[in-house]
C-alpha cells in the first residue's frame, strides 16, 4: 500500500518578485519539467522552494531518508485506520511537531485537517510564516490510500 497526495498549493500569497530581492531560497524542482527554451530544470525559489520543502516533510516516514531515520511526520500509519476526527487530530499532531522541529525558516505553524468522507481522504492545510519576510504562505494537499 502507498500514499498519494495531490499537489494543490494554493495562489493566495504575493508574488515572489518582491521576495527574490534578498535571495532567500532557492530548490529542484520535484516535476523536473525542462525549461521549453533552455531545455534545462529550472530552479524554485523562495516561498514556492519552502511550499516544497514543508510539503516532502510531511510527505517523509520515518527511515525514508538515509542517515536520518528519525526526520519524518510518518503520516501514512494514520491513512489504514478509520477516517475519523481523532486521525485527523493525530495528523495534525504530528505535521506540527516535525515542522516546528525540522523548518527553521518557517514560524507559526497552523495545520488544519479536514475529512472528505465521501472519497475516504483527507485534505491536509498548512498554513505558516515565512521568518525572513513575514510573508503568509499557505500548502494544501490531499492524504488518501492507493489501494
Amino acid at each position: 500500500m502507498g500514499l498519494r497526495s495531490d499537489y494543490n498549493v494554493n495562489e493566495k500569497v504575493p508574488s515572489t518578485a518582491s521576495v527574490n530581492k534578498a535571495g532567500l531560497f532557492a530548490d529542484i524542482p520535484l516535476d523536473f519539467i525542462a525549461h521549453p527554451n533552455t531545455k534545462d530544470i529550472r530552479p524554485i525559489t523562495d516561498i514556492q522552494a519552502i511550499r516544497q520543502a514543508v510539503k516532502i516533510l510531511v510527505l517523509s516516514n520515518f527511515s525514508d531518508r538515509p542517515f536520518h531515520p528519525e526526520l519524518g511526520a510518518n503520516v501514512t500509519r494514520y491513512l489504514f485506520e478509520n477516517a475519523d476526527q481523532f486521525t485527523a487530530m493525530g495528523i495534525k499532531d504530528e505535521v506540527l511537531r516535525i515542522i516546528k522541529r525540522r523548518e527553521p525558516r518557517v514560524s507559526n505553524p497552523k495545520v488544519e485537517v479536514q475529512l472528505d468522507q465521501e472519497y475516504n481522504r483527507l485534505l491536509v492545510t498548512i498554513v505558516f510564516q515565512i521568518r525572513n519576510t513575514n510573508t503568509n504562505a499557505e500548502v494544501s494537499f490531499y492524504l488518501d490510500r492507493i489501494r
